[in-house]
């Protein structure tokens, strides 16, 4: 699979765009991004009709801007970044900005788009856990992960069930119960997605979630499984931030999901991400050992 790097870039201004104190970073926008869009190994940048994407704002502060890119490798951003005229631009940061600016970069497919959404969610990502594979800074050294959208059928998914499946009966205290079912129709386009994370090009971690029937604007996440042997890597939270971001992108409110109550790591993930016990429901009413939790989204 080829990668490529998506990088995006959190800045605030310290005055209007249209301030005299901002007028020479105004002015210099077009011909940076007519470089950037001329550079060796560019792929995309998010911008609108007017060339750029200042007046895209996702935080309340509207003097916070972002800067969205891919390029086909961190060689060539680092190369368009740290010479020439864009150097020169980004040496003279301090007059523009104010301090704390936040970055984040992640490898995406090739030929694979971005959304501001899904970028600020590895924004997010990297402010929780810290630098990691599915989330880092510039500089940083990981392995290559990439969480890609995966068919039931796709020949790397069985042998991770099964590996789920049987630790998941292997470790089930007596009593206990396991639902290990998901079937095609489940992760159709408009009712989830199964997702596959590739770490270092190995599929090492699975997850999706589903459309739960009956109840409006809700999904279960199913089938999370991480490989043991690549235990602090964080791929368990690397799938489940990708089923939160595309189960937001899907218009579903609300995240449901059933584990075991001696699941202790699992359960600690979970309530990572801002879920919270709920009341048992569906095929897990009444079941022993059977703890459900959920989370509203948006």
């Amino acid at each position: 699979m080829q990668l490529h790097l998506a990088q995006l870039n959190v800045a605030t201004l310290r005055q209007p765009l249209d301030a005299p104190a901002s007028q020479s970073f105004a002015e210099g926008l077009d011909p940076v991004n007519a470089l950037a869009d001329a550079a060796p190994g560019f792929v995309w940048r998010l911008q609108t009709d007017e060339g750029n994407a200042t007046a895209i704002q996702p935080f309340p502060n509207p003097l916070t801007i972002t800067n969205l890119s891919v390029w086909t490798s961190i060689e060539t951003f680092r190369e368009f970044a740290f010479r020439g005229v864009h150097r020169d631009f980004l040496r003279r940061r301090a007059e523009w900005f104010e301090a704390g600016s936040q970055a984040v970069m992640w490898w995406v497919p090739a030929g694979t788009v971005p959304t501001l959404a899904e970028a600020l969610a590895r924004l997010q990502f990297v402010q929780r856990f810290g630098p990691t594979a599915y989330a880092f800074e510039l500089g940083d050294r990981f392995p290559t992960l990439v969480v890609v959208r995966t068919p039931l059928a796709d020949p790397v998914v069985a042998p991770m069930l099964a590996r789920l499946d049987a630790e998941l009966i292997d470790g089930t205290p007596d009593g206990g119960s396991n639902f290990l079912h998901i079937a095609a129709e489940h992760v159709e386009d408009g009712n989830g997605a199964f997702f596959v994370a590739h770490h270092d090009g190995t599929p090492r971690a699975c997850g999706a979630y589903r459309r739960i029937e009956g109840v409006p604007g809700a999904a279960e996440v199913k089938r999370m499984w991480a490989d043991p042997g690549v235990r602090g890597a964080k791929l368990g939270a690397a799938v489940l931030a990708t089923i939160e971001a595309a189960a937001i992108a899907d218009g579903f409110s609300e995240l449901r999901l059933e584990t075991g109550e001696h699941l202790t790591a699992a359960v600690g993930l979970y309530r990572t991400f801002g879920f919270e016990e709920c009341a048992q429901w569906g095929e897990y009413e009444g079941v022993p050992l059977s703890y459900c939790m959920s989370k509203r989204l948006g």
